[in-house]
């Protein structure tokens, strides 16, 4: 019966083993596609050119660098932090102890489940265009998301009333502007709390950001002449909606775009 149980175990350890290669196999192929659309989006970068166009061209290569950032993150702290659990748990597996070698054996199937479901939440993430798919709505709920996943930030999101469909152009731009301003609140403010509502309005649609973090001296900002804030002015005049700022030193930060229908 002894025999029998090593005999199961061994064969654990090599399945467990030829799993483990496997997905090693599926990272460093899922790296070569991250480089080559890494590639593809600096030779998108450089035919960038008239106004609409360039501003919603700009948009979308702005996308692709923010999703192209999250991959190498997540490839770099996550899937191979969890890689290497893997390949530490099959290495150290106690062939003379058979309980303790069956609950590495289930600790290890746990950490390839987790890591098949984040490099299937990676192959989804790789396509950039998915703003545009999946419509504004949606995707906020992916940044609240990305956000919450860091544990550093709590943030709502809020809808009022029915979220109509927009054309992929403006949803890509609106979606862009959206993810300059909460990474400003991310990096910036120091806030711990950060709101994101989405209004639909009769002939209007209003998309409010609130942080509870330092604020700053509007007036100086402008003056300054921040690259954030003209793109973003510059961005909401394309789109034809008004772009509202409101930020009291040590108050948080109110931004809020308006945006007709």
């Amino acid at each position: 019966m002894l025999d029998a149980m090593n005999t199961d175990i061994v064969i654990s350890i090599i399945a467990g083993s030829l799993l483990f290669f496997l997905l090693c196999v599926f990272i460093v192929a899922f790296s070569a596609l991250y480089l080559r659309k890494k590639q593809q989006y600096k030779i998108e970068k450089q035919q960038l050119q008239s106004q609409f166009s360039q501003t919603l061209l700009q948009s979308q290569l702005e996308i692709k660098e923010q999703t192209l950032q999250h991959i190498g993150y997540e490839l770099h702290d996550n899937l191979g932090q969890v890689a290497s659990l893997i390949k530490i748990n099959l290495h150290t597996i106690q062939l003379d102890d058979a309980v303790k070698a069956r609950q590495r054996i289930e600790d290890t199937k746990e950490l390839v489940r987790q890591l098949i479901t984040d490099l299937k939440s990676l192959s989804v993430s790789l396509n950039s265009d998915r703003a545009a798919e999946q419509g504004i709505e949606k995707s906020l709920e992916t940044e609240q998301e990305r956000l919450n996943k860091t544990g550093q930030f709590e943030v709502l999101l809020e809808k009022e009333g029915s979220i109509p469909v927009l054309d992929a152009n403006t949803t890509i731009i609106l979606y862009r502007m959206a993810q300059e301003i909460l990474n400003n609140m991310v990096k910036h403010s120091g806030a711990k709390n950060i709101r994101i509502l989405l209004r639909s309005e009769q002939k209007s649609l209003a998309l409010i950001f609130i942080d509870d973090g330092v604020g700053f001296d509007l007036e100086e900002k402008i003056k300054s002449g921040g690259a954030g804030l003209l793109n973003l002015q510059s961005r909401a005049k394309i789109l034809n909606a008004q772009l509202s700022i409101q930020s009291v030193p040590e108050k948080g930060t109110t931004i809020s775009i308006q945006m007709p229908l």
